[in-house]
């Protein structure tokens, strides 16, 4: 887990972003944190999305006699 200096330098954000970040992660229940003196104490609980919190994608059927400028103009 990386620390909370590598965390404000890697995300560009500052301490209070990522602590604030942290604890939507707890509250959201993603993340235990008990002992919040260090990062490494973090336990994950969940490392993905939830399944009604994914966006939601369009699926489009391939078409049936696909050529070589489908690519460029059916998307």
């Amino acid at each position: 887990m990386p620390t909370i200096h590598e965390l404000t330098v890697k995300t560009g954000k500052g301490k209070s972003d990522v602590m604030a970040a942290l604890d939507a992660l707890i509250k959201a229940e993603y993340i235990h944190w008990e002992d919040k003196t260090d990062t490494a104490n973090i336990v994950i609980l969940e490392g993905w999305e939830r399944e009604g919190e994914r966006p939601k994608v369009e699926h489009r059927p391939a078409p049936a006699n696909p050529t070589n400028t489908d690519y460029w103009t059916q998307y």
